[in-house]
């Protein structure tokens, strides 16, 4: 099996290479599949400087010049696939010679790169289409075929005839060999004429990572001649078959089949086909080869291959006679088979056995020749029954017919040999013969491809080859190279031995005895020569750019003196080239960046230039740091006498420069990112410090102990210290209640209760603001309450008026509603709360103020409610019978049933009826009287007034939380549909208005809602104040809330029509697309790039004749000739598209709706309903419509801030989670650009942990805890008979103070200890507290509790004492939500200004308002370098494409290079990476995203919000909108995994249309990936192992791996860059978000659509995958988490990792993903 290549990091040998063709011409000299290619990519980037000039204006091109058309095709598809140049291809077939002058210079205008064939390119100069001194680098393919009269050769010769002033390009040779054929006798002679022909030396590297170089370090397999005997057996038939071939060829030769017609090629160059007549012969001769080499079996399967190649040829024949020739061909072919076969048979027994049965291992193998024979012995020996995937096997023959005969041979041997037969796969593989791009070819490239492929893939494993394999196709590592036919030249040694790669492999030479001494010198002479070769090329090998260690040692302290630093620590110069090799890990890089310091030794004119006459003599290196340190300019050592000692002088000096910096702390160790955390604490994180917190502390996740606080209830200023007193004027606030549901016959009696008229209202001595009316949902439907905005004036006369409201209060609480608990007492301090409840006359309202209490109600209850009790019939005989007036509109219960608390509303006397009536609803025929007597008669014994009325009642419900709709079922609802009639004697009736005691029903939901009211209101004040926002018109005396608003995502409350949900709607759970196995490997891991996209179905493809010619069917053939001629595909429409490709193909976006709408909506989410107005241009951000002007601004509403304060705990119709969605993302961005102001020279790594720590629930705790606001939220869920203390009352105050005075003895209170309290009357409504006897023996009981095991009952407690615990999240959530709604509603600034008002930023420390924050200026000067555009301009190519795709022209371009500047790349010095404007781009459009969907999506849960937003803004999203925005092509990055990761992508990405489907989503990311190779469970066991006990953790590098990426976040950064760019360049977030939203529409739209689901979701939703995630191990600052799940009924165990635990289980969950969308395909 190919092993996996090892990572190659940045600064690999091919940067080395480039850095050394940057100053002077060279012979790259690299073996195949080592990337020479990629060397000469990277060589066109550092010389593109001009190339967006025009000639005229001194522009500049690069030339690439290649020896055969095929490689010429191939070098302009890479270039075109990995960069963004325009590239010209150009070859003789397209008719260049026949083009005018005026069409090249067009050709050179347009093009960048111009890439053709040798000749081509040398007319083009010495036509002077172009002059060299317009050509800035000239790369040539293949270049050791420059001798003699060689193009190559001739355009070298250019270079001596131009003037002295011109400046030459540079020369780059590529090279996999470096001597042509046979010529090595004289090795040193010929590498010296090469170099002097190309003006440079050979260069090549001794330490390439993938490969060993094939010429210093020869692979070294085991080496072995296979002998095979003298002679082969003769046959007669051989001899027959000869006769009958020459006798043919002579009547061909007599034939006269006319003069050919032409064929007319591309561009109407006519084309004569080579000579039919000799072509006939050439394919017999080869036959004849075939049989005499490989013996008779070999024979019959080559003749087949020739019937085959004449059938084609006759139905593409354009004569009569041309087609007899072939047709006799045929026959010839025909009777030749015939003879073959019937030899064949001479071994069988039996004549009757089909031609198709004589494919046994015997016959196959004594009709070969014994060098066929010792090959398939080998082959049957070495690989009987062995493992095929240990089998990767090479067999080189000479001719291309001989590879498809082998493979025939082969299939049947295979087949016939038990042994073998599950253990080898051939394929074969033959070079391209076709010049002319015709159908034949583009089939035959796409079948080879899918050879290569599957060899690669080791699907097969044995592959049969022409001796030449073709350069660029790369097998590499193989562990059997077998040589069939003899080698013929010094080249075919070298590049055959070269592919034997492996550990013990074995080449193996099959020679015949005669041949052996021949062989044996010939393979001696080659050894030799490539000793000369290697001796050659040692002094040619680049030298080592990484430090040695054992270079240094002590004698360089005496050379360069130590450093000291104020704090005394030295600095030792032996100690600066690994400090600085740390340091630069220490710098943020991504999985395919390895920061390194670039070194370069100075060559004499530099060293003159830089030091004068000191520097003349001796050696300067020169250093330059990666591009994400703040340290950009260059920095010099001192001259020294060697190349190390300069070496470590540099190093040295920048060690000191960095201290200088505070990139280096006092020891001289990297600044960590702890140490900026300390250095920024003080700014920052001063709070924290009052809660004996430190920044840098890590708070482990198993660490509970602290996630909760507890806080002082705050009671709102209105309600505190409100009782009223005597003889001063108190406000009675009425409350209404107004139905909002349907009146029927079920809902008619509390339609009417509610509207009698007759109410309670808040009595107390302080005014209200006006307050939102709030909705309620009893079983009936909503309810809108309303309290009054103007009081009723009311003075109260005498002390006993205020006792008896007192006492009424406490009534309605403790008889009639029963929330009352056995320890409350009348709390008379005014304290909290210390409001009453009243109740109003109606009568009386409209006489005068003084008089709306209902004092008749007050002094008829205020001692308590009466209590019912059985009646025995001797006292109901007494009785007068029960009057009707009495009983209307009443309350009354049934004394003589079990239920006695129940509470029945008399809704109507039914007058014409008695306890003899017949009963209604009964199946059977019974009167009340008798059904009343059969159920109750032990209990009752009789009825006395038999003559009696009788009472209809409703059953009052015992819900007294109303904030949510009842899930009632409609069989309870049927059930209270029933009418109850009741005998009115037996009925206790309690005398109290029913429409009040209805009324008191709803009231403890009314007062719990105006305490948080209040407090919203108070803080709506408060923020317009501090914002100087309570000026505005509509923030006015004249403002008046908007109805509380019902949230309409969240599902627990409503339907559709706002009424309550009956039954919890069930999303539907997805089931996994599968994946397509095999094209996912493929597009993802090893894809090439593909010639021709075929412009056909594969369905339509013919069958390939080669591999399958012993079964092929004349209709197969005549299909494959009516395809090749074009019948089946038109070929001019193939040519057109060809063209198209050359023509900007690579910028243009895919067109028109990418998401075609195929799949069905999710009809389940309500996010539909938004969506479906038409989508104008550019959707507008009312956000930002704020920001920009007052104008647009709406009040922050009293319904927000209570929504603000309301956790999804306390389960309301509205709480903070959509708000908190907002704030959060505008936290974010205004943290990133209020450090990005700040910190300019801090690197992205260590802002955005500050960032992360400045956003931190742990910090918003501490900004929150400095104000009130946490002990004003509602985090409860409201249970007025648990939880809720009625207005008015209090613990006795001498318990109370316990809390205060004794908090020893308080800690021990249990809720049983005040469950044993029985209070008097005195001690309730009189003392207020306990006397002193019951005081001493409830503090006695509570220290006996000292004893028993602490339980935690601080929930039980907390309400009575006035303490709310609270969650830290919740707190910091509350902080965002808060800023959600300054933002929705006031746009950003106000937004920015509110972050000082917490603490959280502070406008001395950026020196300008916070109001200014966008107005960001980048003041580092890595950042905004004042350079000359020209010079930016020189290094953006082609940028107006990527503006057209973007959507936005830039009018600071510095802003657009640094967007595509990777940290790999070292040319860019001018701006920096992309890394800073990354981390800027990330959070504004993390907050551009978050506020389109929160403006859109009103239906939208919070879950779904997260959902869709992480699935917009994540990386795999962000990279599919790269590619398919063509943006990738500009990123300026030296790095070839990277490129060829992003190359992958690109391929999975056209494939999939550019769309983010499932597929996509659970690509790994880089975050996800942290294994070098998949690892099988043991090893995956051994390593949790490893990293629990701590024993040997894995090497960081080690860790992090590239290979698995699927989708390198460079894509997505870059797109973040970009946003960040536009944002900078324009200063403006409305043009930004036009340029975001033309960038994300098919998502935004399709997402919203279908909300993709978050993948650790699906899995756990997955029906058979029951997922089971291990706890997270952390390793080195990063997290591993495990997950096992079900797949096919085993179990599977797969990995992730991230940087912290959430990212590590979601790339778990996607491993996992990936695995059952495998097995499911």
């Amino acid at each position: 099996m190919a092993t996996p290549p090892k990572e190659i990091h940045a600064r690999s040998y091919q940067l080395r290479l480039v850095d050394h063709l940057t100053e002077r011409n060279g012979i790259v000299y690299l073996p195949t599949g080592a990337g020479k290619t990629f060397v000469a990519i990277l060589a066109l980037k550092r010389f593109s400087l001009d190339f967006d000039k025009t000639i005229e204006d001194g522009g500049k091109r690069a030339l690439f010049m290649c020896n055969t058309v095929e490689l010429a095709r191939q070098q302009a598809k890479a270039i075109k696939s990995h960069t963004n140049f325009k590239v010209g291809f150009y070859v003789g077939e397209q008719g260049v010679d026949e083009w005018s002058k005026s069409k090249w210079v067009v050709e050179v205008e347009e093009n960048q790169v111009l890439v053709g064939t040798a000749q081509v390119m040398l007319d083009l100069m010495l036509h002077s289409y172009l002059s060299l001194g317009s050509v800035s680098i000239v790369i040539i393919d293949e270049c050791h075929h420059g001798t003699g009269r060689h193009p190559f050769r001739e355009f070298m010769r250019l270079f001596l005839h131009v003037g002295p002033s011109v400046q030459l390009p540079r020369v780059v040779g590529l090279t996999g060999v470096l001597i042509k054929g046979n010529e090595i006798s004289n090795v040193q002679k010929l590498l010296k004429e090469l170099e002097t022909t190309y003006h440079g030396n050979i260069i090549t590297v001794s330490d390439m990572k993938e490969m060993e170089n094939v010429m210093l370090y020869s692979t070294k397999p085991k080496e072995f001649f296979l002998l095979y005997g003298y002679g082969n057996r003769q046959f007669a038939v051989v001899d027959t078959i000869k006769f009958y071939i020459e006798n043919f060829q002579k009547k061909v030769d007599t034939l006269d089949i006319g003069k050919q017609p032409f064929r007319f090629s591309k561009g109407l160059q006519q084309q004569r086909d080579p000579n039919k007549k000799s072509v006939v012969k050439l394919l017999l001769n080869d036959f004849i080869y075939q049989l005499e080499e490989y013996g008779i079996y070999m024979g019959s399967i080559a003749i087949v291959a020739l019937i085959v190649e004449f059938e084609v040829k006759k139905r593409q024949a354009e004569t009569l006679v041309l087609r007899a020739v072939y047709r006799m061909a045929i026959a010839l072919c025909d009777n030749i088979r015939h003879l073959l076969v019937s030899k064949l048979r001479d071994l069988l027994d039996d004549e009757k056995i089909a031609d198709g049965k004589l494919d046994t291992e015997e016959i196959i193998y004594n009709f070969s020749t014994p060098r066929v024979q010792k090959f398939l012995q080998y082959l049957k020996q070495t690989f009987s029954n062995k493992n095929p995937k240990d089998i990767c096997c090479l067999v080189f023959v000479e001719r291309r017919y001989t590879c498809k005969s082998i493979y025939g041979m082969l299939l049947h041997y295979i087949a016939s040999v038990p042994e073998l037969k599950n253990v080898l796969v051939p394929q074969f593989m033959v070079g391209r013969n076709g010049i002319v791009q015709n159908f034949d070819t583009v089939l035959e490239r796409k079948w080879q491809n899918s050879a290569i492929q599957q060899f690669r893939e080791g699907e097969a494993n044995l592959m049969i080859c022409s001796s030449v394999l073709e350069e660029g196709i790369d097998v590499q590592a193989c562990n059997h190279v077998i040589i069939l036919d003899p080698l013929k030249t010094f080249n075919s040694y070298v590049q055959t031995k070269g592919r034997a790669r492996s550990k013990n492999a074995v080449f193996l030479i099959i020679s015949s005895e005669s041949e052996r001494s021949k062989t044996a010198k010939r393979i001696t002479d080659y050894q030799n020569a490539h000793l000369a070769i290697a001796n050659y090329l040692k002094d040619r090998v680049l030298e080592r750019a990484e430090p040695q260690m054992d270079e240094i040692n002590e004698h360089f302290r005496d050379v360069i003196p130590p450093f000291v630093n104020e704090h005394g620590t030295l600095l030792l110069a032996s100690s600066a080239l690994a400090l600085l090799h740390r340091y630069c890990q220490t710098l943020p890089s991504d999985a395919f960046g390895f920061n390194m310091p670039w070194y370069k030794l100075l060559n004499p004119d530099e060293r003159k230039a830089q030091f004068g006459k000191s520097g003349e003599c001796k050696q300067v290196v020169s250093v330059n740091l990666p591009l994400s340190t703040k340290l950009r300019n260059t920095i010099y050592g001192d001259p020294m006498n060697c190349n190390k000692s300069a070496k470590i002088s540099a190093a040295f000096n920048v060690c000191k420069e960095l201290y200088k910096h505070g990139e280096l702390n006092q020891k001289f160790m990297p600044t960590s990112l702890n140490d900026r955390l300390n250095d920024v604490s003080d700014i920052h994180f001063k709070h924290w410090k009052k809660y004996d917190d430190d920044v840098s502390k890590v708070k482990r996740k198993d660490d509970k102990s602290d996630n909760t606080s507890t806080y002082p209830v705050n009671c709102p200023t209105q309600f505190y210290d409100t009782r009223p007193r005597v003889g001063e004027t108190c406000y009675a606030y009425e409350i209404f209640l107004k139905p909002h549901f349907e009146r029927n016959e079920y809902t008619e009696h509390m339609h009417g209760t509610l509207q009698t008229g007759r109410g309670y209202a808040l009595l107390l001595r302080k005014r209200l603001p006006p307050l939102a009316e709030m909705p309620l949902f009893s079983s009936h439907g909503k309810i809108h309450v309303a309290v009054a905005e103007k009081p009723h004036e009311v003075i109260l006369k005498t002390e006993e008026q205020l006792y008896h409201l007192h006492q009424f209060h406490i009534m309605l609480f403790r008889d009639i509603l029963k929330i009352w608990q056995s320890y409350f007492v009348l709390d008379k301090r005014s304290k909290e709360n210390s409001y009453l409840v009243v109740p109003l006359d109606i009568k009386s309202k409209g006489k005068g103020e003084g008089d709306v209490i209902d004092w008749n109600l007050v002094t008829k209850f205020y001692r308590g409610l009466p209590q019912s009790k059985p009646v025995s019939l001797d006292q109901r005989r007494k009785q007068k019978p029960p009057c009707a007036e009495d009983f209307e509109g009443k309350i009354v219960t049934q004394w003589y049933a079990n239920y006695q608390d129940k509470r029945m509303l008399v809704t109507k006397v039914h007058r014409d009826k008695t306890p003899f009536s017949m009963m209604e609803s009964n199946q059977h025929e019974i009167n009340y009287y008798e059904y009343t007597m059969s159920k109750y008669k032990n209990v009752i014994e009789d009825v006395v007034h038999q003559n009696q009325f009788l009472i209809e009642v409703r059953e009052l419900t015992q819900q007294l939380n109303f904030y949510v709709g009842q899930r009632v079922k409609t069989s309870t609802q049927s059930k209270a549909r029933v009418r109850i009639i009741l005998i009115p004697e037996l009925c206790f009736n309690f005398e109290f208005p029913g429409d009040l005691w209805t009324k008191l029903l709803f009231l403890p939901s009314i007062l719990n809602r105006l305490h948080f009211l209040l407090h919203a209101e108070a803080l709506r004040q408060r923020m317009n104040t501090y914002l100087g926002l309570h000026l505005l018109p509509q923030n006015g005396p004249d403002y008046r809330p908007k109805v509380l608003d019902i949230d309409l995502s969240l599902r627990r409350n409503v339907d559709t029509t706002g009424n309550a949900v009956s039954v919890e709607v069930e999303e539907p759970r997805s089931m996994l697309d599968p994946l397509p196995t095999k094209q996912l490997e493929v597009s993802m891991e090893r894809l090439q790039i593909s010639d021709l996209e075929a412009p056909w179905q594969s369905y339509m493809e013919p069958v390939d004749l080669s591999r399958n010619m012993m079964s092929t069917h004349p209709v197969e053939l005549a299909y494959y000739c009516q395809f090749t001629s074009g019948m089946v595909v038109n070929y001019d429409k193939m040519e057109e598209e060809d063209k198209e490709f050359w023509i900007e193909a690579q910028f243009n976006m895919s067109k028109g709706n990418i998401y075609d709408c195929k799949t069905a909506a999710n009809t389940s989410l309500p996010a539909l309903l938004p969506n479906s107005k038409p989508i104008t241009p550019v959707e507008q951000l009312s956000v930002l419509q704020k920001t920009i002007s007052d104008e647009y601004i709406t009040p922050a509403e009293q319904s927000e801030f209570l929504s603000a304060l309301t956790t999804s705990g306390s389960s309301d119709v509205f709480d903070m989670e959509r708000l908190e969605l907002l704030g959060d993302s505008f936290l974010k961005m205004s943290a990133t650009l209020y450090l990005s102001s700040m910190h300019t020279n801090w690197n992205e790594g260590v802002l955005t942990q500050i960032k992360s720590t400045l956003v931190s629930n742990r910090n918003l705790l501490y900004c929150m805890n400095e104000t009130d606001i946490p002990s004003k939220i509602n985090g409860t869920l409201f249970s007025p008979k648990y939880n809720w203390k009625p207005p008015g009352t209090s613990l006795p105050y001498n318990i109370l103070n316990l809390f205060q005075e004794q908090p020893e003895v308080a800690k021990l209170i249990l809720p049983r200890n005040l469950g044993a309290l029985k209070l008097t009357e005195e001690e309730i409504f009189s003392l207020g507290k306990l006397t002193p006897a019951d005081y001493e023996k409830f503090v006695e009981s509570c220290q006996a509790n000292a004893n028993y095991t602490t339980t935690d009952y601080e929930a039980e407690m907390n309400f009575c004492v006035g303490k709310l615990k609270l969650p830290n999240k919740v707190v910091a959530d509350t902080l965002e939500a808060l800023l959600g709604v300054i933002v929705k509603n006031y746009g950003l600034q106000h937004g920015f200004r509110l972050l000082e008002y917490f603490g959280i930023c502070k406008q001395v420390d950026i020196g300008k308002p916070l109001s200014q924050l966008l107005d960001l200026q980048l003041g580092s000067t890595r950042t905004r370098a004042a350079r000359d555009p020209h010079e930016i301009d020189g290094l953006l190519i082609n940028y107006r494409h990527l503006e057209k795709n973007l959507g936005y022209t830039f009018k600071d371009r510095a802003y657009l290079l640094q967007a595509l500047t990777h940290p790999s790349n070292p040319t860019n010095r001018l701006t920096g990476c992309y890394q800073e404007l990354e981390f800027i781009g990330d959070a504004i459009l993390d907050f551009l995203i978050s506020a389109y969907i929160f403006e859109r999506n009103i239906r939208m849960n919070p879950g779904q919000l997260t959902d869709l937003r992480s699935a917009l803004v994540n990386n795999t999203t962000l990279a599919c909108i790269c590619v398919r925005h063509r943006f990738h092509f500009f990123i300026l990055a030296e790095n070839s995994l990277l490129t060829e990761s992003i190359n992958n992508f690109v391929k999975f990405q056209e494939k999939h249309k550019h769309r983010v489907t499932h597929h996509v989503r659970i690509l790994l990311e880089e975050n996800d990936v942290q294994n070098p190779i998949p690892m099988d469970q043991e090893d995956e066991l051994e390593m949790v192992e490893c990293l629990s006990t701590n024993e040997e953790k894995p090497l960081q590098g080690k860790l992090n791996m590239s290979e698995n990426v699927d989708v390198p976040k460079a894509l997505g950064d870059v797109v973040e860059a970009l946003i960040a760019a536009v944002y900078l360049d324009s200063k403006d977030l409305q043009k930004t978000w036009e340029v975001v939203y033309g960038l994300f529409e098919p998502e935004l739209i399709e997402f919203s659509r279908n909300v993709p689901i978050n993948p650790l979701r699906q899995l756990n939703e997955h029906k058979l995958a029951k997922p089971v995630f291990g706890t997270a191990i952390m390793d080195q600052g990063k997290v591993m988490v495990s997950c096992s799940f079900t797949c096919n009924e085993k179990t599977i165990k797969v990995y992730g990792f991230g940087t912290n635990n959430s990212q590590a289980k979601l790339a778990a969950a996607k491993h996992a993903l990936r695995k059952l969308a495998k097995s499911e395909a």
